[in-house]
């Protein structure tokens, strides 16, 4: 293994830089745990906004596909990390990213750079160029983490035999709430938001979906319509991916009868967190905002728009808590989701204190395998 003689220095590819508040979380998370448990340690991060990311996180950061910088800057560090979150895949970004990825991590290798893949959720890998890729780039890599039993069967299922695979969990669990009184003496805009005049106060995380584009908007209203009108519900939509999200959330809010709130500023991942624990349920299609809300303990209903959201799901062991995102979703079925967390309330909040208690133990676990292999 290649070393620095004082100063271990790594490096960070993930999808950073792209105002998507749950890989945001992830990198904020790995950046504040190495520098804490090792405060000398220089980091560089791929980014898609290399200035945002430096001044967020106090860190080198260079253009995601820069490729001559990037191999430079790999020529002087001692570990390359692939991760966290939903990199190994080619179901979204037109199915491009997972070259991406994997083309990092053979470069890395081929400079003598020691790799670990990081805490990720690996597939769907569909295509079968895509499956030898990964199983002929992986099994050069040092050390794996993943974030789900699935995960970890699908690698052995394509045979990534040669590192060692270890189940951990998402590094998001390790980010810990900032005080609310804090985030609402920051944001005037988010006490207003948040003062519900003792109304349950319920969020909605959406994403754009093609293949249901317009029927799930007009669901979404339905339900946001129905929890308004049969419990009194304040409502307010909590975008994940900034722009994007808040833009589907305003169309869903015209086709709604009633009267919603959409979150409209771009908040830390601390933060958000801190807001989602004043809610009383979370109705989220990003894996991340079911992540936050069981963190902040609060009951979720989830949707299946990608098999990481069905993995996560059921290690909480709460699949009854998931919906399909297929032809067959329908006021009925969210309608009769929500009766169930209203009736199993307090045994969800059980179930997920338990759980989450072990995932922050396990993310911990993470870290410390990056320790161990800086300082072997």
């Amino acid at each position: 293994m290649k070393k620095s003689k004082t100063i271990a220095k790594i490096m960070i590819s993930g999808y950073y830089g792209f105002n998507n508040t749950g890989d945001e979380a992830i990198l904020k998370s790995m950046v504040a745990a190495f520098k804490k448990k090792i405060p000398q340690i220089k980091i560089t991060v791929l980014s898609h906004n290399p200035l945002q990311t430096s001044r967020t996180y106090q860190v080198k950061a260079i253009n995601r596909l820069h490729l001559i910088s990037i191999i430079w800057c790999l020529r002087n560090v001692n570990l390359f990390i692939s991760g966290g979150g939903g990199l190994l895949q080619d179901s979204t970004g037109k199915g491009w990213s997972i070259l991406y990825y994997l083309g990092l991590i053979l470069i890395a290798k081929i400079v003598k750079v020691p790799v670990m893949i990081y805490a990720q959720g690996i597939g769907p890998v569909n295509k079968q160029i895509n499956k030898k890729l990964t199983k002929w780039i992986l099994n050069k890599v040092d050390l794996i983490t993943v974030r789900d039993n699935s995960s970890k069967e699908l690698l052995e299922n394509l045979r990534v035999v040669k590192p060692s695979i270890y189940v951990n969990s998402d590094p998001v669990f390790l980010l810990k709430k900032k005080n609310i009184n804090h985030t609402i003496d920051s944001y005037p805009y988010i006490q207003e938001l948040i003062n519900s005049d003792n109304r349950p106060l319920i969020g909605v995380s959406v994403r754009e979906n093609k293949s249901y584009g317009s029927d799930l908007k007009r669901i979404f209203a339905q339900v946001a319509d129905y929890l308004i009108t049969n419990y009194q519900a304040k409502i307010i939509f909590l975008p994940f991916k900034f722009d994007e999200d808040v833009h589907i959330s305003e169309e869903i809010l015209s086709l709604m009868k009633n009267k919603a709130e959409v979150l409209k500023i771009k908040l830390e991942p601390e933060e958000l967190l801190s807001v989602l624990s004043r809610l009383s349920l979370v109705v989220g299609v990003r894996l991340h905002s079911i992540i936050f809300s069981s963190m902040a303990n609060i009951p979720f209903i989830a949707f299946n728009y990608d098999p990481k959201v069905r993995y996560f799901v059921e290690d909480l062991g709460l699949s009854e808590l998931l919906l399909e995102i297929d032809e067959d979703i329908s006021l009925k079925n969210i309608q009769e989701k929500i009766e169930y967390v209203r009736e199993n309330n307090d045994k969800i909040k059980d179930i997920l204190l338990k759980k989450v208690n072990n995932l922050e133990e396990k993310a911990l676990a993470n870290n410390e395998l990056v320790y161990k292999f800086l300082n072997p």
